[in-house]
């Protein structure tokens, strides 16, 4: 660092901590790595058009698809035993599904990974578990690649580009199967170079200039269709480079080329599957007829949703499930302030080219959510479907480029290199806990472990169960943690009067009773979790237990409802109620003592 090689330090830390990640995040559970897998899938095998080899049937190996961590109801921690299992699934020829893609983006976002899935797929029969490793690594490998040349050609800015490259959300999408690693890369690469050209003093631009500007340009119009209205910040490049030798005629050919290539591919790729309520062309003639459905329905989503928005640009994991431990939230904004101060370059940005730099910022935000609002959302509701913090990650550097200044004193770069080290550390470790340890995610995140972790959780849906005087319900349950201190039913709704109580009975499957207590009416909440105590705790790492609701002082708690799932939520148990199983299971969870004292013992 003190050689002032930040595309050296960020490239080496890239990789490092991405191979870290790759290898410790189960297959499956970054997001929509399944849907990617069967497009490589489908390109190795010749077929260019998504789902033009798909559509048949049975024609995806089933080992993708189950393999996927996403495909657990319940997320378990990963262990050494389950890995060994899946490193046994290969392709199998016969044993077959039929699945069709979302990922219907541009070939060239997934040529490298077909290549690959061919070789070591069809032809060496690797195991899956290994192929979603290679297809990781490979992503990671062009990410490492499109940031260091983004590093490279910057002017200024360059811990600044840096520090957002290296984001949590960053790392982990380039550390996964997933065009996000081309399209944040890409994206990077084609700010940095417009800042390159939009500050050069020469008066014309060289033909290695002018071919790397033409070639990013049609780079934009391969990867997500909202990536091409990164194109006006063209305009922040001095009028006086197209005037000379007719330059805007291949910059313009270029221009209009990137933005016909969505256009064309989306026609090319239709929809397979209608989604109920979603019609684009109506959807885009109200943005006229009644334009005030929209600006509502943004100033919602801001107004509801900014937090979650910023929280996932920093970074979240899993669909989501995981966030990072809280330090990482102020640790990342607090090394681009760093970044910002470390500034050894002169910044010469004009005050129109900042100005412009920071509308062209709301522009690309503003597009995003507008959009969804017309491609994703139904026709008629105020909100706007499908918005996740990370799709404004390509477009994050526009709202720096305006702040960026030349620093009298710089910060010594060992500074923020260590912040930067020590958060992707973070980062990594956090993950570890979070998929392969039980309870890691309480233990990193500082909060009281609660199995198990709900994927599809939504208590509207809830059905319910009254605790009247002839109602007596018992779940099982296989116990995952060392310790269990305590269980957790959901209230749909409490109208009880005072006084009443209803027994519970913690017992062994063969009927050896190890808890017994009573809920009383007046300790429950009128709706949210009710919690019992199970004092002392109880050791049960790996036991099926079974927990009793009855009324057996004859009348239970009448008012009380119980939420239940209306399907089969919990992968490790049963209901019955009244003596007859059901298809699906009550709504609770169990708090375990397994903190690192505990996992020590």
């Amino acid at each position: 660092m003190t050689k002032q090689r930040p595309e050296v330090f960020f490239s080496i830390l890239i990789l490092i901590v991405g191979m870290i990640l790759l290898l410790i995040t189960p297959a499956g559970a970054n997001f929509d790595e399944e849907t990617y897998m069967a497009r490589i899938w489908e390109m190795a095998l010749g077929h260019v058009i998504p789902n033009s080899y798909l559509d048949g049937p049975e024609r995806l190996p089933s080992g993708f698809y189950t393999l996927s961590y996403r495909r657990h109801i319940n997320l378990p921690a990963m262990d050494i035993d389950t890995i060994n299992q899946q490193l046994k699934v290969k392709i199998d020829d016969y044993d077959l599904m039929t699945y069709q893609t979302r990922a219907k983006y541009f070939p060239t976002m997934f040529m490298v990974q077909a290549a690959v899935m061919r070789f070591f797929g069809p032809h060496l029969r690797y195991p899956i578990l290994v192929l979603y490793y290679l297809l990781r690594f490979s992503y990671l490998l062009v990410y490492c690649l499109l940031i260091f040349l983004t590093i490279k050609a910057l002017p200024f800015g360059k811990w600044v580009f840096g520090t957002l490259a290296v984001f949590p959300m960053c790392l982990i999408q380039a550390a996964a199967v997933s065009a996000d690693s081309l399209i944040i890369g890409i994206s990077f690469l084609f700010i940095a170079w417009v800042v390159k050209l939009a500050i050069t003093e020469k008066d014309a631009l060289t033909k290695k200039e002018l071919i790397i500007l033409c070639l990013l340009i049609l780079a934009l119009g391969t990867l997500k269709p909202n990536a091409i209205f990164l194109l006006p910040l063209l305009v922040i490049i001095p009028f006086r480079f197209f005037k000379h030798n007719r330059v805007w005629i291949p910059i313009l050919i270029a221009t209009v080329a990137s933005v016909s290539l969505p256009l064309i591919w989306s026609q090319l790729s239709p929809e397979l599957i209608e989604n109920p309520g979603i019609e684009p062309a109506k959807q885009l003639a109200t943005l006229f007829t009644n334009p005030q459905i929209f600006f509502k329905s943004l100033w919602l989503m801001l107004s509801n949703s900014l937090p979650i928005y910023l929280r996932q640009v920093v970074g979240v994991a899993g669909y989501g499930y995981w966030n990072m431990p809280g330090i990482i939230y102020w640790l990342m904004p607090a090394a681009l302030v760093l970044a910002l101060f470390s500034e050894p370059a002169r910044v010469t940005l004009t005050t129109r080219q900042r100005i412009l730099a920071g509308l062209i910022a709301f522009f690309n935000l503003f597009m995003v959510f507008l959009v969804f609002y017309v491609v994703i959302t139904p026709v008629g509701v105020t909100r706007i479907d499908g918005i996740q913090g990370r799709y404004f990650l390509p477009f994050l550097p526009l709202f720096v480029i305006p702040l960026m200044f030349t620093s009298k004193k710089h910060l010594n770069k060992f500074i923020i290199g260590t912040v930067l080290t020590i958060s992707s550390l973070i980062c990594a470790a956090n993950l570890y806990l979070s998929y392969n340890i039980v309870c890691g995610y309480a233990m990193a995140t500082n909060q009281p472990c609660t199995l198990p972790y709900y994927k599809n959780w939504d208590p509207s849906t809830f059905l319910g169960i009254n605790l009247d005087k002839s109602t007596e319900i018992k779940q099982s349950a296989v116990i995952t943690c060392k310790e269990l201190t305590g269980i957790q039913v959901w209230v749909n709704g409490n109208n009880s009067a005072n006084g009443q109580k209803e027994s519970f009975t913690l017992a062994t499957v063969s009927g050896k009773t190890l808890r017994t207590s009573w809920i009383q009416s007046d300790t429950l909440p009128q709706t949210g979790w009710a919690t019992i105590a199970i004092d002392p705790p109880l050791s049960s790492l790996n036991y099926e237990l079974q927990f009793e609701l009855s009324p057996k002082d004859g009348t239970g708690i009448p008012g009380l409802v119980l939420g239940r799932f209306p399907t089969n939520e919990f992968s490790r148990g049963s209901l019955w109620i009244n003596g007859e199983e059901t298809d699906n299971d009550l709504v609770f969870k169990y708090n375990c003592a397994d903190g690192f004292s505990t996992i020590l013992k």
